[in-house]
């Protein structure tokens, strides 16, 4: 049976890849290929968000919606095997590096900014599964969290596609603004630290926005925002069962990288993790140059600035509030 299953999953997949051609699949490789490098090379862009915008970009250069959807079909493989082996970029031993303090407030800001998303969505309208996703990207780690729980809540391509567009814009706002926050309010290398790692949406706006305080800023924000990190593995799993037809089902996918990231983290020595990181990434980034490629441009364009305003609201009001009480912190 086992075998059976497994050589029609392969020859699906070699079926697909006959109907899309090579080349084209040559270039997604290569899309998601020069995303990772742009992002390591200038890490307030995300290999995730630039994957999938290089994606839409080739998507309307190239107007074969048979072999889009072929494409589309082949997601199906392509994400779950992507989101299991990003485990490899989960790190739990951060919550042992900082005081109990520092992980409760990390947590508290982080929360509130995504409750607050959630209300306003409620109020004005904005669907479910985009609410979810703007809530969680907000609240953990950007982009890399709206693909992982994507599967999960099963959005339209427009509403997840806007939700990593709209989560970069506001996270590269922050980033801008934050260095002269610091200095305006004279905010000391530890607070400015949480705020930094607490409040910022992706792990490079991180590094960006700690960059001018120091080396031991930036060490201490990504050790904060390594915090938020973690959380996918338990928000992931609470969402799956949540989202699921049957009580307590965990998708496998959602169960692989629970497993690979308790792994790598506790027994993988740093060594080979640091050689599966980049690997892992960019395996996921051509997998969102992919659904880059499906989506249709006129969708997004549907979607209304409302969830751009919310998800400024939300971080906003969180940053608000911390400077407020920063300087007891």
């Amino acid at each position: 049976m086992i075998h059976e299953i497994r050589n029609t999953y392969l020859k699906d997949f070699g079926n697909n890849l006959k109907l899309v051609g090579f080349a084209n699949l040559f270039i997604l490789l290569l899309l998601g290929i020069l995303a990772y490098i742009i992002s390591i090379i200038d890490p307030a862009f995300d290999a995730l968000f630039l994957a999938l915008i290089f994606g839409i970009f080739f998507g309307i250069i190239y107007t074969d919606e048979r072999k889009k959807l072929v494409v589309e079909r082949s997601l199906k493989f392509l994400l779950p095997i992507g989101i299991t082996f990003y485990g490899v970029n989960i790190n739990f031993p951060y919550l042992s590096y900082l005081p109990i303090k520092v992980v409760i407030l990390t947590l508290f800001f982080a929360s509130l900014m995504g409750i607050i998303i959630l209300l306003l969505a409620r109020k004005f309208g904005v669907s479910k599964n985009l609410a979810l996703l703007l809530a969680c990207g907000t609240s953990i780690c950007g982009v890399s969290a709206i693909a992982i729980l994507s599967p999960l809540v099963n959005p339209k391509k427009d509403e997840f596609s806007a939700a990593i567009i709209i989560i970069t814009v506001v996270g590269l706002t922050g980033a801008m603004l934050y260095p002269m926050i610091g200095y305006l309010l004279s905010l000391p290398p530890d607070t400015y630290a949480l705020l930094s790692g607490a409040t910022l949406h992706q792990t490079g706006l991180v590094k960006i926005a700690s960059k001018p305080f120091g080396s031991k800023v930036v060490m201490e924000a990504l050790a904060i925002k390594g915090v938020r990190i973690a959380m996918i593995a338990l928000v992931a799993l609470i969402v799956s069962i949540i989202y699921s037809e049957y009580k307590f089902y965990v998708p496998w996918y959602i169960g692989s990288f629970l497993i690979v990231a308790l792994f790598s983290s506790l027994y993988l020595p740093n060594i080979v993790v640091s050689v599966l990181r980049p690997i892992s990434t960019i395996a996921f980034s051509i997998t969102l140059a992919s659904i880059g490629f499906t989506v249709n441009v006129k969708q997004i364009q549907r979607v209304r600035l409302t969830p751009l305003i919310l998800s400024y609201i939300g971080w906003f009001c969180s940053v608000f509030i911390f400077v407020l009480v920063g300087g007891k912190l």
